[in-house]
C-alpha cells in the first residue's frame, strides 16, 4: 500500500510506525479483512438485538467485527487505548476509535450502504483515518498533512459552488431530518440518506457528495471521515460553525465552497427542532 503522498514520509508530530508495524498499512489491511468477514454475513443475520430503541440495532456480527479489530490493535499496539461503539471507552493520549459496522440496519437488511471506520488520535488530534466500504471495495484513508486517498488514488472535494448543482446527504434524526430535507428540496439537486455516516462523509471527501449533515452522532461514526474530508480540501464544523472535533456531536461536512450557505440553513432548522 503506497503511503501518501510519496516515499512513505510520515508527519513529524506522531510516529507512523511502532515496533515495525506501520499504522496505515495495519489499519487498511485490518479493515479489508473485517470487510471480507462482513460480506460473508451480509443480509444473513439470524439474531438482531436492540440497544437504545427499536431502531438502534446490534448483532453478533457487530460484536465479532469489533472483537477482531480490538484484539488486533491490542496485539500490535498494546500500550494504546480504544474507544469502540460496542461498550469500550478507554482514556489516554493515544486512542484508536472504532466503528465495527456503521450502518447496521442496512447490513441486517442486505442493503449495500454500510462501512467500517477506524481512526487514530493523539492528544485529541486525529492523525490517521480509514473508512472501508465492503460492498464496493472502496477504502478511503488519510494521514494528517499528507492528503486523502481512495484505493491508492488521491481524492479531492468537489468544486461546485452553486447549491442548485449540488447533491448532499444527511443522517436521520427525529424532528430535524424531515425539516432539513424540506428546506433544501428546492435549493439543491438531490438529497440522499445512505444510512452510514462514515461512508456519507467519506463521499464528500471524494467529491461524490457536496455536503453531509449529521445531528447527534458519536465520535466513532465520523472520526476517520473528519480527517479524510479535511485532507481532501473540505471543511468540517459543528452547527455553530466552529471546527468540529471528536467531542462534537453535530457535524456539517462540505467542499468548503458552499459551507456557509448550507450552515445557515442547518442552523435555522436546528433551532426549530
Amino acid at each position: 500500500m503506497p503511503h501518501p503522498p510519496v516515499g512513505g514520509s510520515s508527519p513529524k508530530f506522531f510516529c507512523l510506525e511502532v515496533s515495525g508495524v506501520d499504522r496505515l498499512d495495519f489499519a487498511i489491511k485490518l479493515l479489508r479483512k473485517v470487510g471480507y468477514f462482513l460480506l460473508q454475513n451480509w443480509g444473513k443475520v439470524d439474531r438482531v438485538f436492540t440497544k437504545s430503541d427499536f431502531k438502534d440495532l446490534v448483532t453478533d456480527i457487530d460484536k465479532e467485527s469489533q472483537r477482531i479489530i480490538v484484539e488486533s490493535i491490542k496485539k500490535n499496539f498494546p500500550d494504546e487505548h480504544i474507544i469502540a461503539e460496542e461498550g469500550i471507552y478507554e482514556k489516554g493520549d493515544k486512542i484508536w476509535i472504532v466503528d465495527p459496522i456503521d450502518g447496521t440496519v442496512n447490513f441486517v437488511h442486505g442493503l449495500p450502504s454500510f462501512s467500517i471506520s477506524l481512526a487514530y488520535v493523539e492528544k485529541g488530534r486525529i492523525v490517521l483515518g480509514v473508512v472501508h466500504v465492503p460492498v464496493t471495495g472502496e477504502t478511503f484513508y488519510a494521514i494528517s498533512g499528507e492528503g486523502a486517498y481512495m484505493n491508492g488514488e488521491r481524492i479531492n472535494v468537489s468544486k461546485r459552488k452553486n447549491l442548485k448543482e449540488c447533491v448532499g446527504s444527511t443522517g436521520n434524526y427525529p424532528g430535524f431530518t424531515g425539516r432539513l430535507i424540506l428546506s433544501l428540496d428546492n435549493r439543491v439537486r438531490r438529497i440522499r440518506i445512505l444510512g452510514s455516516a462514515a461512508a456519507s462523509a467519506a463521499y464528500v471527501g471524494a467529491g461524490k457528495f457536496d455536503f453531509f449533515v449529521a445531528k447527534r452522532i458519536n465520535p466513532w461514526d465520523v472520526a476517520a471521515s473528519m480527517l479524510i474530508v479535511r485532507e481532501s480540501g473540505g471543511k468540517v464544523t459543528d452547527f455553530e460553525g466552529s471546527d468540529a472535533n471528536i467531542d462534537s456531536r453535530s457535524f456539517l461536512f462540505s467542499n468548503s465552497l458552499i459551507h456557509d450557505e448550507v450552515l445557515n440553513i442547518v442552523k435555522t432548522i436546528s433551532e426549530e427542532s
